[in-house]
């Protein structure tokens, strides 16, 4: 009896990965690129899974759409020089655009090594959209000059996208992570042209902003930074400045 009942399941089974495997054939290639780019950008392990399962699917993730959307969420921050599948992973990464990709590199390179190639990389991490990169190059414009107004609001237009989502607390927290990975790295100490700069706001004494209430009270999250509906734009980031001096370790 129970070979009976085997022999009866094994059909089954067989025509019903069949009946999927014909389905994923009879997928438009640009459909399927998008759906696996869809599971590569929430997990990379998912996006390996995947790979495994057929032929064209293993097609559809090697394309570039996919290396541009996959997430990197699960690798180390810091790639392991021993290990060369992974490597080449990050490098077509890279080459696609990948935002994650393009952020860690120029975090590395602009905070690790003193190299301006790390801030073109954030500034193009920055325009797509990328969280992280839009704090940290944000910031970095803010501290950079007081005289070119146009860096200062390019700045103060990649702060605001965070602010807006109600993310700032949240985003600056998962910087933290990195910065102190680079900061163990080379012994504590951060390489960059971060320096500290005058006040944004321009009136110290007489602004009745956001800086005479900050004394009473302290931002603990992102739902907080909309208690004070009338108050200064500048005074506002002047606080938060504070916060990304202390994350860089700039005195």
């Amino acid at each position: 009896m129970r070979n009976i009942n085997k022999n009866m399941q094994r059909p089954t089974f067989k025509k019903s990965r069949s009946s999927s495997s014909s389905i994923i054939k009879s997928l438009p290639k640009e459909l399927l690129v998008e759906i696996v780019a869809s599971v590569a950008s929430h997990s990379f392990i998912d996006l390996h899974n995947v790979k495994k399962s057929c032929k064209d699917l293993l097609e559809a993730a090697e394309d570039n759409y996919v290396y541009r959307r996959v997430s990197l969420d699960k690798l180390s921050f810091i790639p392991r020089s021993s290990n060369d599948k992974e490597l080449s992973f990050l490098k077509r990464c890279k080459e696609n655009q990948n935002t994650e990709s393009l952020y860690r590199e120029g975090l590395r390179e602009y905070l690790g090594n003193g190299n301006a190639k790390g801030l073109r990389l954030l500034d193009m991490a920055a325009k797509e959209g990328h969280k992280e990169a839009k704090y940290v190059y944000g910031m970095i414009l803010l501290c950079s000059s007081r005289q070119d107004k146009k860096l200062i609001e390019l700045g103060l237009r990649h702060l605001r996208f965070l602010r807006e989502s109600k993310c700032v607390v949240r985003t600056r927290k998962k910087v933290e992570e990195f910065v102190r990975i680079i900061m163990w790295k080379n012994n504590g100490m951060i390489i960059s042209r971060i320096n500290r700069k005058l006040l944004l706001c321009p009136f110290k004494n007489t602004c009745k902003g956001w800086r005479v209430k900050k004394g009473r009270w302290t931002l603990h999250d992102d739902d907080d930074d909309d208690i004070v509906i009338d108050s200064c734009e500048y005074c506002r980031w002047d606080y938060k400045l504070k916060f990304f001096y202390g994350l860089m370790n700039i005195n």
